[in-house]
């Protein structure tokens, strides 16, 4: 019997992913993410799922990133009970991510109910197992998966999936080369399907830039205009990535002496999961952590956990640098500092990383001359440097290099997510001349491909 796979995000578009798999004996499925954009928590995220969670009997996840596991909660409250697959560090991490979206659905402003509650949280948490990587882990049957390192997030894992006498590969999000603290993204050893994202598809970068130079400059920037360098990060990786490259900077004499905050909860959380599995970072920070075991701290650096710590970063006059959650400016506490110090010409705004279609950040990034927060019209003043060498993604080439690395059955197929459809398709295109034999597809909401 045919293999079934039906795709309910990340299709057509970047969040949201949720893959489905029937093999006619068993239902699994692979991520369950929240749809990320404008008013999106009043949006697709409270529709019923197309599928009944009571039939669904195993769940993989990827990674711990919020459009990968975000309704998950809401797949237990409807009635899942099976096992939850996953990394050790995506396990820890995904207990922060889900209990920090949890805190921000109770204060949402629309007053909409959370999609889950402590209860619903718990439950989900307590269903999770961890894998290894490149061990097989048996699910029903002779069904298997197996993780291999994405090189995305710490933790982030591609999936093959051996199920109903086929091998599905879901890529998750493939990490960007070099990355900061992470080595380089496996491929899976073979499949009959690969369900591949394509984030930059069709783009690759050009990057003349190095990720030192680019904060030395913008440090330099501020410093000399007396401002705010403003970093909306993203809590989990991103954020420790900048701090590792500001200790590099501090360790070398080369940091300007201003100070810099870590205004993110859920950032300064995760850094202790970060400390606890330095077994998954490449052999270069290892070795720099043989030597230095405070590879995310320097001196002129203040944490600020709490509310007060958080306003406490407006009494400090400029220059000063805060990186702040959340990193698409669709809330948290960016949303405070952009009110505060977006309107100044001597406030520099680096953007590090993927703006979804809708969110405040594509707005500022496209060149809003105002933007809304909070109720009030804001003037965009300040300067806006968007670069892409931070992009915890893979771009077209590396995206090639992953994909060619697995062995393909002859009538194996692949399927693109996890991509705007322009690109999704500049990529499709790209695939079909270098791969004419093979069948290559882009998949909308609510698709299903058989194998």
């Amino acid at each position: 019997m045919a293999t079934v796979v039906h795709f309910y995000g990340a299709a057509g578009e970047v969040t949201g992913s949720n893959f489905l798999i029937e093999t006619g004996s068993h239902k699994y499925v692979v991520d369950c993410g929240l749809f990320q954009g404008a008013d999106s928590l009043t949006e697709h995220n409270s529709d019923p799922f197309a599928y009944d969670p009571k039939e669904v009997e195993a769940v993989v996840i990827t990674h711990a990133h919020l459009d990968h596991i975000g309704r998950l909660p809401m797949l237990v409250k409807e009635g899942f009970r099976g096992p939850i697959y996953a990394t050790e560090a995506t396990i820890e991490l995904t207990s922060l991510v889900l209990k920090d979206a949890l805190g921000i659905m109770e204060g949402h402003e629309h007053n909409q109910p959370p999609l889950y509650d402590d209860v619903d949280l718990k439950r989900t948490l307590d269903l999770f197992k961890p894998i290894a990587y490149h061990q097989a882990q048996t699910l029903l049957g002779e069904d298997t998966v197996t993780l291999y390192d994405a090189g995305h997030i710490l933790g982030s894992a591609s999936v093959l999936l051996k199920a109903g006498s086929k091998s599905l590969v879901f890529s998750g999000d493939l990490g960007h080369w070099p990355n900061v603290l992470l080595p380089h993204a496996e491929s899976p050893i073979e499949a009959d399907l690969v369900v591949t994202e394509a984030t930059y598809g069709g783009v690759n970068r050009q990057e003349h830039q190095d990720r030192l130079e680019v904060l030395k400059a913008a440090l330099a920037w501020v410093a000399e205009r007396r401002g705010v360098l403003l970093v909306p990060a993203f809590a989990i990786e991103r954020s420790q990535e900048l701090l590792y490259l500001l200790h590099h900077l501090f360790t070398e004499h080369q940091l300007p002496k201003l100070p810099i905050f870590l205004d993110s909860p859920l950032a300064i959380e995760a850094l202790e999961v970060f400390q606890r599995h330095q077994e998954l970072f490449a052999a270069e920070i290892k070795k720099t952590r043989s030597v230095d075991k405070e590879i995310f701290n320097f001196r002129s650096l203040t944490l600020t956990p709490t509310g007060e710590d958080s306003k406490d970063i407006n009494t400090t006059p400029p220059p000063k640098m805060i990186i702040a959650g959340s990193g698409m400016m669709e809330g948290g506490r960016v949303y405070h500092h952009l009110k505060r110090y977006l309107s100044l010409p001597n406030t520099l705004l680096l953007v590090i990383g993927y703006q979804a279609v809708n969110t405040l950040g594509r707005q500022i990034t496209e060149g809003a001359k105002s933007v809304e927060i909070k109720g009030d019209t804001i003037p965009v003043h300040a300067k806006i440097e968007v670069v892409d060498i931070f992009s915890g993604h893979a771009d077209n080439q590396e995206l090639l290099a992953w994909l060619k690395a697995i062995k393909l059955s002859p009538e194996g197929k692949i399927m693109i997510v996890h991509s705007d459809p322009e690109r999704a398709q500049t990529y499709q295109q790209e695939l079909t001349e270098q791969m004419p034999n093979t069948t290559i597809g882009v998949v909308g909401i609510g698709d299903t491909v058989e194998i």
